[in-house]
């Protein structure tokens, strides 16, 4: 399995709109608005929770997609769940995460459209 998984330290938003929240990997300092967390793969919570399918995945993580991604190979290839994906939080995301959704399954079609990837595997 590929991926992260174990403790990090979430930093929240102070005006709690939840678009400034994010993994610290670097230095995190004990504050009022950091908690420690438990992280595991997408592939790890599909084989714990012993899921038989799962058919869409749409994230908007500000700019973790393609972590999420690397952590999601197994499931990517056994269960090929449509996707949507932003990929305007790093300038290299439409390359980078068609490639690792095609590395872990290359029957998947990608279309990009505004800002967003959209893959399904034809059938």
């Amino acid at each position: 399995m590929g991926g992260f998984t174990g403790e990090a330290v979430l930093q929240t938003d102070k005006n709690f709109t939840g678009e400034a929240n994010r993994i610290i990997n670097n230095n995190p300092k004990k504050s009022d608005t950091t908690e420690k967390i438990e992280i595991i793969t997408l592939d790890k919570f599909v084989h714990e929770q012993g899921l038989k399918r799962l058919d869409f995945i749409k994230a908007d993580i500000e700019g973790a997609e393609r972590d999420m991604l690397k952590g999601a190979k197994e499931t990517l290839r056994e269960f090929a769940p449509r996707l949507a994906l932003c990929t305007y939080h790093l300038p290299d995301d439409p390359e980078v995460l068609e490639a690792l959704i095609k590395e872990a399954n290359p029957h998947y079609r990608v279309v990009h459209i505004s800002k967003k990837l959209f893959a399904a595997c034809q059938e």
